[in-house]
C-alpha cells in the first residue's frame, strides 16, 4: 500500500491555529528576587521577560519581599528586564528555559537613574532549588552533536543517571527507572502522550531527531501533574520557527564495507551479513507573519537492506527421494536444495527491507499578549519485510503508519494566573503478513482426485489467511510456513485533552505555586490476531513427514476480530509553598481512574475462579459436553453474577499522593549554589490493552483446537485428520494413574476479574551543587517499592501425586489431576507480584562555549517475582509466568534488568583552532569538533533451564509468552557457581547442575547469575565548513563509530541444560545467535559500525 503525508491533515491544522486559541505547552519557569545594593527588598518594581525568539513578552510587578514569577514559558532563549524608581534599569541575559526547569534570576539593582543601564551575565549552573523531582535534560546540543545510531533520540535517555537498559526481548523495552518496569514509563511529544496503547511503549518510530529542541527524563517521585505510569517520565519538546530562516539538509550513509564482522562470525569462518543504509532529509523554519506566525517542518527518508547470513537444515537429494505421501512430495519444492556441505548443509543469505518516510509541521501565532497557539502534526508511514531462513518462507511483511498530532492553547488571565488547554491525538496501524501470503493452500493439500482437505484455507476465498501453515519437523530441520501468529493487524486510535492551571499567590509570608487540572483520554483498539487459522503442524521425523504421519496440529477457526474501547481519567492539585526564602515544599494528591478496556460487541471471554471461562457482559458460563466434538460439544450455563464487558471489575480507588521538599542551604558558601532535596510519591500504573484483548482469543467466538498422538488420537496421523476441527474437546491420556481423570483441549488467556492497578511508592533524597560558573555536582539515594505488580498464573495448574520418582509424568502409578478438567491452560494476568530497589545516582556535568562534559553513574539492586507481564524474549526462564503457579516465592531474585553499576561519559569539544594560522592553516585548522559517549555497565542475571514447558513431564510450569519457557534444574554444589565470562568455550561449569526430579521443581534460583558487562565507545569527527555567502550557511561531514574499538562484547551464555552449548556463550550483544556460517549484525554493543554524514545548515 501507498502512503504520502497526510497534506490535508496538515492545511485542517494549519486552519485551526488561524481561527482557535491554540498555544505552545508549557516548558519551565523563571523566577527570583529583586534587592537594593543592601540586600533589602525591592517592591512593585516592573520585570519584564522578553523571548529572543519569537518576540513574546510578559511582565510582573515584584512583591513586597522582591520575589517574582512567570510560570508556564515556552522553552527557548529569554532575557529579562528591570525598573525601580532611584535605580539603574538592570538587564539579565542570556537566561535559557529548558523543559521541566525553573531558572531563577536574582538581581540586585544599582542606585541610580532607571534611564542608565547596567547588563547582568547569567553565568552560574542552574540548581533546581524548588523542584524536588529528580531530573535530566538532554539539551539540543547534545541531541545535534552526539553520534547517535539509527538517529533515534530517545536513546540518549540513557545519558541520565538512575536508567538502566530494559532486559533484552521485553516488550515496552528502553530503559528501567530506579527498579520500575519499563512499560512503567510515560513519554510526552510537546505536552501530549506519545505512547502505544496496546503496549505501553513509546511511539517511537517517529524520525523526529532533527525537530527536537530538547527533552527532560524525570526519575524519582515525579510531582502530581504527571500520572500514568510509576516510572519514569520523558518530556520531549519539538523546534519552533523564529525570526529568520533558518533550516537543514542532511544524509547519513552505512555501508556493508565499512563494517567490521563479529567475534563468532570471524571465529566459524561465516560472512557478515550485509547492511546498507541511507537516511536523508531536511528541515526549515522561519516567520509566517512578522512577530506573529512562525512554523517548523522537517522530513526524514530512511532506506535499508540488511541481509542476514545463516545456516540450517535442508532434505538432502536422498532423502527427497524417500518421500512417499503425496502432499509431502508437493511441499519439498518450498525447500531450497543443500548449497553446502556438513550437518548444516544450507547457508542462507536473506534481506530484510524498510522503507519509511517522516514529516512533521508545526505552526505557532500569537493571537494577543495574552494568547499564543501552536499546533502540530506529525506523521510516519513505512514498509517492512523480515525474511525468514529460507527465501520463500518463514518471514514476514507489512506497512506501519503512526500519526501525532497536538492542538495547545495557553492562556494569561493575568502575569501569575495561567491556563494550559491540550488536545492531543495519536494513532498506530500495524499490519503483518506472512510472507508467502497469496499462496493457495488449497492447491497442495488435496486429497488423492485433487479435492481441497476439509479446512484448509482456500486463498480464493479467504485471502486474508493464506500462505502454508507452519509446518515444524524434528531433527533441525528448517521449518516452512511462517510463524503461526501471522496475520495480524491492529488500528490504535487515542483522543486526549488535558488541562492544566497554575496560580501564583502570596499570603503572608508564604508564596505558593498552585497547580490543578485534569485529563481525559478516550482509546479504541481495532484488532485481530489469527494466530493458527493457516494450522500449525509437527513432525517427529523427516521419516513420518515422509509417510505423512503427523505428531500434532492446532488449528484455529472463527474471527478473532474485535473491537475495544476505554475512558481512563484523572485529576489532580498539586501546591508548592515557599515557606522562605531558601526552602520549598510541595504536596500534592492525584486521581486516577484507569477504567478497562471493553469488546463493544461482547465477543471476549474471560475466566473467574470458581466458575470457569466467562463471557464479558454477560452472566454465562461456558462449560464442554465431553460425550460430543468440536463446537457441538459447547454448553452453556448460569453464573449467579454478571461479569463487566471488559471481563474485569472497575478499580476506583487509586488515589496517588506526593510530598517533597527542596532546601538552599546558606552555610555552603554563596547562595543559589547548593540544593539539597528529597520527596515520596505513591504512583499508579497504566495497565496497557495487550493483556485484556487476549479475550478475544477464547472460545466460543472462535476455536483453537491441538490434536496430539496418543492423546486425542490413538497414533500418528494423516493430513485429513489434522486439518478437522471434529476432535473431543475433552480427552484421556490413557497412561493416567489410578483416577484416570480427563483434561481439556481448550486454553484460555485473560486477566483475574478483580485485577487492580499496579502501584509503587517511589522516594528520593539528594542534594546539587554548583561550583563555580560552569560546575554542576548531583548525587541522590532513589528507591522504590512496587506492589500488585502483573504475574501471570497458570489457574489450572494440575495438582501432582508421585508414587513412583523414577517415572516421568503421568504415567502410572503417578497422577495429575486439574482443577478445572475440562479445559487446558489457563493464564490470567493477576496483581499479585512486588519488588523492591535501592540505588544511588550520581551527575558531574561541566558546561562550557565550546567544551561539554558530563559522567553519569548509577549502581543499584533491584528485586522482585517478575519483571515484566510478557517476560523477556531473549532470557531463557524470564517467561511472564513462574514455574510453580502455587508456590511465588520459588520466583523471588534480581530483576532481568538487574544492572549493578552502569557509568557513562559524554564529552563534546570544539577543537581551537591555532592563533598563528597561514594561508593554509585557515582553511585546515578550523571548524573541527569531537563528541563521544563511553559506556561501561556490568552484566545482567540469567536463569538455568531445563527447556521445554515440562521438563518432568507433569505440565505444571507454564511456558508464559516467551518462546523458551522450562523448569529449572538442581543446583548440586552448595558454592557460588564459578563463572568466566571471558572465556565463551567455558562461560560456567555444566556440571553443576542436574535435571529435577518427577514432579519436583529446581534448587536452582531466578536470575542467579551473571553474565558479562558491557564497554562501549561511539565516537564522532566532524569538520564543519564556512561557505562563502556567510556564517549562517555551513557545510558539515561528520564521521561517526558505533563501539570504535571494535570490543568484543559478549551476550548472556546458554542457560538451556538441553543445549548443546549449554554453559558456553554463542553470540555477541546487538548480534544474532552464531552458526557454523555466523551473523552478524549491530545495536549497542555490537561490531563496530561506520556512518558517514554530509549537512548543510542555512
Amino acid at each position: 500500500m501507498q502512503h504520502r503525508f497526510s497534506l490535508l491533515a496538515i492545511a485542517a491544522t494549519a486552519y485551526c491555529v488561524l481561527i482557535a486559541p491554540l498555544f505552545a505547552s508549557a516548558c519551565g519557569n523563571i523566577r527570583g528576587s529583586i534587592k537594593d545594593p543592601f540586600g533589602a527588598a525591592v517592591d512593585r518594581a516592573t520585570v519584564q521577560i522578553a523571548n529572543r525568539e519569537q518576540s513574546d513578552k510578559r511582565s510582573v510587578l515584584s512583591a513586597p519581599d522582591g520575589a517574582f514569577d512567570f510560570p508556564e514559558l515556552s522553552c527557548g532563549w529569554w532575557s529579562l528586564t528591570v525598573e525601580a524608581d532611584g535605580f539603574r534599569r538592570a538587564f539579565v541575559e542570556p537566561l535559557y528555559v529548558q523543559v521541566g526547569q525553573t531558572v531563577r534570576a536574582d538581581v540586585t539593582l544599582v542606585i541610580g537613574s532607571r534611564f542608565e543601564s547596567v547588563e547582568v551575565r547569567s553565568e552560574a549552573p542552574a540548581i533546581a532549588d524548588d523542584n524536588p523531582t529528580l531530573g535530566n535534560v538532554i539539551e539540543n546540543r547534545v541531541v545535534s552533536e552526539m553520534p547517535l545510531n539509527a538517529r533515534q533520540y530517545l536513546d540518549l535517555a540513557l545519558l541520565s543517571p538512575g536508567l538502566v537498559p530494559a532486559a533484552p526481548g521485553t516488550q515496552g523495552s528502553g530503559f528501567n527507572s530506579a527498579g520500575i518496569r519499563s512499560q512503567s514509563n510515560v513519554y510526552l511529544l510537546d505536552g501530549i502522550s506519545n505512547i502505544d496503547t496496546q503496549t505501553n511503549q513509546p511511539l517511537n518510530l517517529f524520525r523526529i531527531t532533527e525537530a527536537v529542541e530538547e527533552f527532560d527524563v524525570e526519575t524519582g517521585p515525579r510531582q502530581a501533574q504527571s500520572g500514568r505510569g510509576a516510572g519514569a517520565q520523558v518530556n520531549v519538546v519539538t523546534k519552533s520557527g523564529t525570526g529568520a530562516v533558518h533550516g537543514s539538509l542532511f544524509e547519513y550513509l552505512r555501508n556493508t564495507a565499512l563494517n567490521a564482522s563479529d567475534f563468532f562470525t570471524n571465529k566459524l569462518g561465516g560472512r557478515k551479513g550485509a547492511l546498507n543504509r541511507n537516511q536523508f532529509g531536511g528541515s526549515a523554519g522561519g516567520p509566517v507573519i512578522k512577530h506573529k506566525t512562525f512554523f517548523f517542518a522537517s522530513w526524514e527518508d530512511f532506506q535499508q537492506v540488511s541481509h542476514v547470513v545463516s545456516s540450517t537444515l535442508v532434505p538432502t537429494l536422498a532423502q527427497r527421494a524417500s518421500v512417499t505421501d503425496p502432499v509431502s512430495q508437493r511441499l519439498l519444492s518450498y525447500w531450497p536444495l543443500p548449497n553446502a556441505a556438513g550437518t548444516l548443509n544450507y547457508i542462507s543469505n536473506v534481506a530484510n527491507l524498510d522503507s519509511d518516510n517522516t514529516g512533521l509541521l508545526k505552526l505557532d501565532h500569537h493571537l494577543s499578549e495574552r494568547d499564543q497557539v501552536t499546533a502540530r502534526w506529525t506523521e510516519y508511514w513505512g514498509q517492512s519485510t523480515a525474511a525468514g531462513v529460507t527465501a520463500l518462507t518463514g518471514g514476514n511483511q507489512g506497512p506501519i503508519s503512526q500519526v501525532s498530532a497536538m492542538l495547545d492553547e495557553i492562556h494569561e488571565f493575568s502575569p501569575l494566573f495561567i491556563n494550559d488547554f491540550r488536545a492531543g491525538y495519536t494513532r498506530y496501524v500495524v499490519t503483518r503478513l506472512p510472507q508467502d501470503s497469496g499462496l493457495n493452500a488449497a492447491t497442495i493439500f488435496t486429497d488423492s482426485a485433487g479435492v481441497p482437505l476439509p479446512g484448509v484455507v482456500d486463498a480464493i476465498h479467504d485471502p486474508l489467511n493464506s500462505g502454508l501453515p507452519a509446518i515444524a519437523i524434528g531433527g533441525g530441520f528448517a521449518s516452512l510456513g511462517t510463524n503461526a501468529n501471522f496475520p495480524q493487524s491492529r488500528t490504535s486510535n487515542t483522543t486526549e485533552l488535558f488541562n492544566d492551571s497554575s496560580l501564583v499567590h502570596a499570603v503572608g509570608g508564604l508564596r505558593q505555586t498552585i497547580r490543578w487540572g485534569f485529563y481525559v483520554r478516550r482509546e479504541d483498539l481495532s484488532r485481530y490476531l489469527d494466530r493458527a487459522e493457516r494450522g500449525t503442524i509437527s513432525f517427529s521425523s523427516l521419516a513420518d513427514f515422509a509417510k505423512g504421519q503427523i505428531n500434532t496440529s492446532t488449528f484455529r477457526t472463527g474471527s478473532t476480530q474485535a473491537y475495544w474501547r476505554r475512558y481512563p481519567w484523572a485529576a489532580y492539585v498539586q501546591d508548592n509553598i515557599r515557606i522562605r526564602e531558601t526552602l520549598t515544599v510541595t504536596i500534592g494528591l492525584r486521581y486516577e481512574y484507569p477504567s478497562s478496556v471493553a469488546e463493544l460487541r461482547h465477543h471476549a471471554v474471560n475466566f473467574a475462579a470458581g466458575y470457569g471461562p466467562m463471557i464479558a457482559g454477560t452472566g454465562q458460563i461456558l462449560d464442554i459436553d465431553p460425550s460430543k466434538t468440536g463446537p457441538a460439544s459447547f454448553l452453556y450455563r448460569t453464573a449467579p453474577f454478571t461479569l463487566p464487558a471488559s471481563g474485569v471489575f472497575a478499580d476506583k480507588n487509586n488515589f496517588a499522593s506526593m510530598a517533597g521538599f527542596a532546601w538552599t542551604p546558606r552555610f555552603f558558601g554563596s547562595s543559589n549554589q547548593t540544593a539539597i532535596r528529597g520527596g515520596v510519591r505513591v504512583a499508579y500504573d497504566d495497565l496497557f490493552n495487550n493483556v485484556p484483548s487476549t479475550m478475544a482469543l477464547n472460545a466460543p467466538y472462535n476455536l483453537q483446537t491441538t490434536q496430539t498422538a496418543n492423546v486425542t488420537q490413538p497414533g500418528k496421523f494423516g493430513w485429513a485428520t489434522a486439518f478437522d476441527q471434529r476432535v473431543p474437546l475433552v480427552s484421556n491420556y490413557g497412561q493416567q494413574g489410578p483416577g484416570t481423570p480427563a483434561t481439556g483441549v481448550l486454553t484460555f488467556q485473560g486477566a483475574d476479574p478483580n485485577l487492580r492497578s499496579a502501584y509503587a511508592y517511589v522516594y528520593d533524597f539528594g542534594f546539587q551543587r554548583g561550583v563555580g560558573k560552569a560546575v554542576l555536582l548531583e548525587a541522590e539515594y532513589v528507591g522504590s517499592s512496587g506492589h500488585r505488580l502483573g504475574i501471570y498464573t497458570d489457574l489450572n495448574q494440575p495438582f501432582v501425586i508421585i508414587r513412583d520418582v523414577t517415572k516421568r509424568g503421568p504415567v502410572a502409578p503417578n497422577e495429575q489431576v486439574f482443577p478445572y478438567n475440562h479445559f487446558g491452560q489457563v493464564q490470567l494476568a493477576r496483581s499479585i507480584g512486588n519488588s523492591n530497589y535501592n540505588g544511588l545516582a550520581a551527575t558531574a556535568k561541566y558546561r562550557a562555549a565550546r567544551l561539554i562534559l558530563q559522567a553519569s553513574y548509577t549502581a543499584g539492586k533491584s528485586l522482585d517475582y517478575n519483571s515484566s507481564y510478557f517476560g523477556s524474549g531473549n532470557l531463557p526462564g524470564e517467561t511472564g509466568a513462574p514455574i510453580d503457579s502455587r508456590n511465588l516465592r520459588l520466583e523471588h531474585g534480581p530483576s532481568a534488568f538487574d544492572v549493578r553499576h552502569r557509568l557513562v561519559l559524554l564529552t563534546v569539544i570544539d577543537l581551537p583552532a591555532p592563533r598563528w594560522q597561514s594561508g593554509i592553516g585557515r582553511a585546515v585548522f578550523p571548524g573541527w569538533q569531537l563528541s563521544g559517549i563511553v559506556t561501561f555497565q556490568t552484566g545482567i542475571p540469567f536463569t538455568v533451564v531445563n527447556s521445554g514447558p515440562d521438563a518432568s513431564g507433569f505440565n505444571q510450569a507454564i511456558s508464559g509468552i516467551s518462546p523458551q519457557g522450562g523448569n529449572r534444574p538442581n543446583l548440586i554444589k552448595t558454592a557460588p557457581l564459578p563463572q568466566n565470562n571471558g572465556n565463551p568455550d567455558a562461560a560456567f561449569d555444566p556440571t553443576w547442575f542436574s535435571p529435577n526430579a518427577a514432579g519436583q521443581d529446581g534448587t536452582s534460583g531466578r536470575n542467579q547469575y551473571y553474565g558479562p558487562g558491557l564497554v562501549n565507545v561511539d565516537f564522532s569527527i566532524v569538520r564543519t565548513f564556512r561557505l562563502f555567502s556567510g556564517e549562517d550557511r555551513r557545510l558539515q561531514f561528520r564521521t561517526d563509530f558505533f563501539n570504535l574499538l571494535n570490543h568484543t562484547n559478549f551476550a548472556n551464555p546458554v542457560a538451556d541444560m538441553n543445549n548443546a552449548s549449554f554453559g558456553k556463550i554463542t553470540q555477541t550483544l546487538g548480534s544474532a545467535v552464531a552458526t557454523a556460517a555466523g551473523t552478524s549484525g549491530g545495536t549497542t554493543g555490537g561490531p563496530r559500525i561506520v556512518q558517514f554524514s554530509l549537512r548543510l545548515r542555512f
